[in-house]
């Protein structure tokens, strides 16, 4: 097994909608309830329409793809920069909170029409200051009514909440801290479609970035990223599986566990919900899943903030966190409300599987200040052109999601808008990730036919020729075809004895030298017989 750490981005496939009417990704999905149970809801977000080099019908997010994005993520970073310099402390703001009723993490008060760009997310952070806190915005703090009343310390990075908010278009992307399930960014184009473009409300297909989901249910079920899965017909390893898009095998591996058990999986690392191709959105935590198809997880739609949450679960070594906006609560003196109900969090996929999954994304190391990083992109081909890009590095997971007009750039624009300016601003230190596992077990059976064998001309046999199954020689087969002739040699001496019973003696000093003949043979190491 290959236990390098070669960086790398896989070419992404694209993927359309299922024959049993696919989603566009603009399904409607049922109300949520206001209470807060962990499962965040958030508000919608645009991407940067600048389109990237290579044919938009076949995404490849190479070295280059991800150089020229880097270089635009650059210079918007630079004019965030210069932005950030002529706010208070460099725009990363100091020990004292304004007064304000909402603030950002480093408590800069939210700007005055936030509640009107961001409809949506201003309800469901007022949905979990109930639920975790028991509290209400109308005993948070008011200059005319209530100067001394209560303030909430959103998780919101103001650097890159306005970094997000300098997109165009119908887009979404949601910035999650890996550990904690903190958002540091959240942002969906709401004003502009009406929508919350991220949130369960309006989930999307997609594609090939639901394939590290699939992916872990095998490595969780004991298979190794060089198990063996037929992809139409072809045969491929899990890790091309994987880094190629390769939708047969990936389709496959889902068939062998089940919709349970993957759908299971998921909900372990963040997601909270997904809809059927009729818009249906089914709650992962009830465990029921409708008449959902193992083959068709890639048309299915979620949220962008769930997939940005399953990717940190990744990042965060296989530790899941709930989503979550409020950092803490405090009072006139800066103190803090103790809350309710802390932020859950579960080892929800074997560090192992983590390890592995990293991996299997991971892109090139030069295109982000020679940093390692790993994440999957793709695109989706339904009623409209929609592109997603999601990745992490081991400070930050980002999901950013584009449709129409928007998808041009691919969703890895936006990505890197947000990840270059949470490495200037935050001084983010370069890791590297460190490489496959070697766990798990190399399984073949998907690419064994009804009769035992396997297609002599495969990937699979090419690359072990001499393979059980593939027609060459098994270590048990020379050893039969050899002993034989001793055996045979050695049984000869046997029926003599019975014609000269009478004389019983004298044999065994005729059969002395045929005797050691057997005797070798069994202890022989065949090849030098």
């Amino acid at each position: 097994m290959n236990n390098g750490n070669p960086s790398r981005v896989g070419g992404r496939r694209r993927r359309t909608g299922s024959e049993q009417g696919g989603s566009s990704g603009h399904r409607r999905a049922a109300p949520r309830g206001a209470g807060y149970s962990g499962k965040r809801r958030a508000a919608g977000a645009s991407a940067v329409a600048i389109p990237l080099p290579g044919d938009r019908d076949d995404l490849e997010l190479n070295r280059l793809h991800l150089a020229v994005a880097g270089a635009v993520g650059l210079v918007i970073a630079i004019g965030v920069t210069i932005v950030l310099g002529n706010l208070p402390d460099g725009g990363q703001g100091g020990a004292d909170q304004e007064d304000a009723a909402y603030l950002y993490a480093g408590g800069q008060a939210l700007p005055d029409d936030f509640a009107d760009r961001h409809p949506s997310l201003v309800e469901q952070i007022n949905a979990e200051l109930e639920a975790r806190y028991g509290l209400t915005p109308e005993q948070l703090y008011d200059e005319a009514v209530r100067p001394d009343g209560l303030r909430v310390v959103l998780t919101l990075d103001q650097a890159l909440q306005e970094a997000a908010e300098q997109t165009s278009g119908e887009a979404g992307v949601v910035a999650v801290e890996p550990g904690t399930g903190a958002v540091r960014c959240y942002y969906g184009a709401e004003r502009s479609t009406g929508t919350d473009q991220v949130g369960a409300a309006a989930p999307h297909p997609p594609s090939s970035v639901f394939d590290m989901i699939t992916a872990a249910t095998a490595l969780e079920g004991g298979a190794s990223i060089d198990s063996w899965w037929s992809d139409e017909d072809n045969d491929v390893r899990l890790a091309e599986a994987v880094q190629e898009s390769r939708t047969g095998a990936m389709d496959a591996v889902a068939e062998k566990y089940g919709v349970q058990a993957v759908l299971d999986t998921a909900h372990r690392m963040g997601l909270n919900t997904i809809a059927d191709g009729k818009g249906t959105v089914y709650d992962l935590g009830t465990g029921e899943y409708g008449g959902l198809s193992a083959a068709d997880f890639g048309t299915y739609p979620v949220s962008v903030v769930d997939m940005a949450g399953v990717y940190a679960t990744i990042a965060a070594g296989g530790l899941q966190a709930d989503t979550h906006f409020i950092e803490r609560v405090i009072d006139t003196g800066d103190e803090e409300v103790p809350p309710g109900q802390e932020v859950a969090t579960n080892q929800a996929i074997a560090e192992t599987t983590a390890q592995d999954l990293q991996f299997l994304g991971l892109g090139e190391a030069e295109a982000i200040e020679d940093r390692d990083f790993f994440g999957v992109g793709a695109d989706y081909y339904g009623e409209t052109t929609q592109s997603w890009f999601v990745g992490a590095i081991p400070q930050l997971s980002v999901a950013a999601w584009a449709n129409g007009e928007a998808a041009a750039a691919g969703g890895v624009s936006l990505w890197r808008t947000v990840i270059d300016t949470a490495i200037e601003t935050n001084d983010y230190e370069a890791e590297q990730l460190p490489g496959a596992s070697g766990e798990g077990e190399d399984l073949t059976e998907d690419i064994v036919g009804d009769d035992g064998q396997i297609d002599p001309d495969s990937a699979y046999c090419e690359a072990n020729p001499d393979a059980e199954g593939c027609g060459g020689e098994t270590s048990a087969s020379p050893s039969a075809s050899d002993s034989p002739s001793p055996d045979d040699t050695s049984e000869a001496p046997d029926p003599d004895p019975d014609p000269t019973s009478s004389e019983p003696e004298p044999e065994p000093s005729t059969s002395d030298e045929p005797e050691p003949e057997p005797s070798t043979s069994e202890s022989c190491d065949w090849p030098w017989c």
